[in-house]
């Protein structure tokens, strides 16, 4: 059982720049600048979260405000709809080729064997931001 949101504390915007700016070191590439804004349901984001972009352009990685342990992260649609079923053809394609590089990166830079990809698609499945996204927490 996953603790709610509300008993998870927050991180400062300096941490989680710091844990995007590492993958983005490893990574070796930033890209150029994100149009503004990121946003993340009805929330704005700061740039300095965000750490992967798709080479289409579709989707984006950011470091967690709450995450559960080390390395979790959210991939997410940038163009902000509520659940999977929102998305267009190209644009859930993209998303989970996304998650599968993001996967990637994640775990190598913790050095994780695994990790668990989840995703609560509404309100009823416990989303407590209403943008779909893909949790992926190294194990």
């Amino acid at each position: 059982v996953l603790p709610p949101d509300e008993a998870r504390a927050p991180r400062s915007e300096a941490e989680m720049a710091a844990e995007a700016a590492r993958y983005v070191y490893v990574r070796g590439e930033r890209g150029p600048p994100l149009p503004a804004p990121v946003l993340f349901g009805r929330f704005e984001l700061a740039p300095t979260q965000v750490f992967y972009r798709s080479e289409a352009g579709l989707s984006l990685a950011v470091v967690n405000l709450k995450p559960l342990s080390p390395g979790h992260v959210l991939v997410i649609p940038r163009r902000v709809v509520a659940t999977l079923a929102q998305l267009n053809a190209d644009e859930l394609a993209d998303l989970w080729r996304s998650a599968r590089e993001v996967h990637a990166l994640v775990c190598g830079v913790h050095g994780a064997g695994a990790a668990l990809f989840g995703v609560q698609d509404g309100r009823g499945a416990g989303q407590s931001v209403p943008h779909a996204h893909i949790h992926i927490i190294p194990r």
